[in-house]
């Protein structure tokens, strides 16, 4: 196409445009393309529905002059602290049975309580290392969870903290992930079966299904309520016997 031939009667027309006049052509074209992404091209993806974005913004401007520019406490610990909810799917189990293993690994390291479920006896344990075992990987990649002996994260000192379930645990890596809650759900009947019984009777058997749901948490906010629980029982002060205060709600009838 682009060879030299005698016999080409359009051979005078290629030597006079050269190769520099083609990249400037293609340059020209490419101008063009970056032109063709303005902001009026590109409204509908960038602001698909500028009316709700109008309105959202309009709803936080109140929020923020009703509060006085106040941050409460809920969003602080959402912008300081990060945390995953993750749901399986129903699996073909009881609430009865599955609800043992999800109590075995609440409260534990996220490493731990796949140990726990890899050496369980219990059918349903492969089916909750395997979902604990995305949950963990999903908090790593989508919310940055768990990486603090990467960042440089790591307390110089083990800490020693007391949590909700009674425990002292130490602490040296405040990103560490843990169990923070785990509950089941009932699920919809799989199917039913006949159940025969003795005397021309019968029953029915239905198959039931549960899922499973995981909160994983970093070790900063178990080392937060440790410090609220433990300023909250500094403040209360002594405990007095008979405090000199006001009764209420006597009846002057007998209550049996």
């Amino acid at each position: 196409m682009h060879g030299s031939v005698s016999d080409n009667i359009f051979q005078d027309e290629i030597d006079a445009a050269g190769p520099s006049s083609a990249r400037e052509a293609a340059s020209q074209q490419q101008e063009q393309q970056l032109e063709q992404k303005t902001r009026e091209n590109m409204a509908m993806v960038t602001d698909p529905d500028p009316r709700s974005r109008t309105r959202w913004q309009r709803r936080k401007v109140i929020q923020m002059v009703r509060s006085n520019g106040a941050v409460s406490k809920e969003d602080r610990i959402k912008a300081t602290e990060r945390q995953l909810l993750h749901k399986s799917h129903f699996m073909p189990t009881s609430v009865k049975k599955l609800v043992m293993l999800s109590r075995q690994i609440a409260g534990k390291p996220v490493d731990e309580a796949i140990s726990q479920m890899q050496w369980s006896k219990k059918k349903m344990a492969a089916e909750v290392k395997y979902y604990l075992e995305e949950a963990r990987d999903l908090a790593i990649a989508q919310r940055g969870m768990g990486l603090g002996k990467v960042n440089g994260e790591v307390l110089d000192k083990p800490r020693k903290i007391f949590t909700r379930e009674g425990k002292w645990v130490e602490v040296t890596d405040p990103t560490r992930m843990y169990v923070a809650q785990s509950w089941v759900g009932r699920g919809p009947w799989r199917g039913k079966e006949i159940d025969y019984k003795g005397r021309g009777r019968m029953g029915v058997i239905q198959h039931p299904s549960t899922s499973f749901t995981v909160l994983l948490k970093e070790e900063k906010t178990r080392i937060r309520e440790h410090e609220e629980r433990e300023a909250k029982k500094a403040a209360k002060g002594p405990w007095v016997h008979l405090p000199n205060r006001r009764i209420h709600g006597q009846r002057p009838y007998y209550s049996w």
